[in-house]
């Protein structure tokens, strides 16, 4: 991990899962569907939804925030850092 940017949504995602499978929490900033900016300090990723329950599951990802013990989603296109690394696609 010694580069200062991710250029992608899947280098970022892969970082993600390591992280889960160590189990060693991590930081990620992601912007909402209504335009906020929301930074879950540490985190895990949980099991996805299927798409039978969730149509748009294929375009998200689920953590459980550790700081409160609460569970959330957010969509991959919208996760801008791991850790403080920006996610910069060109």
């Amino acid at each position: 991990m010694g580069n200062t940017i991710y250029t992608s949504h899947e280098q970022a995602f892969n970082d993600m899962l390591s992280f889960t499978k160590a189990n060693e929490s991590f930081k990620i900033t992601f912007r909402k569907v209504n335009g906020d900016i929301k930074v879950v300090p540490k985190t895990l990723l949980r099991k996805q939804s299927p798409s039978s329950v969730d149509s748009n599951g294929a375009y998200k990802f689920n953590y459980i925030d550790q700081s409160n013990d609460t569970m959330g989603n957010a969509y991959i296109p919208l996760l801008m850092a791991v850790n403080d690394k920006q996610i910069i696609i060109k």
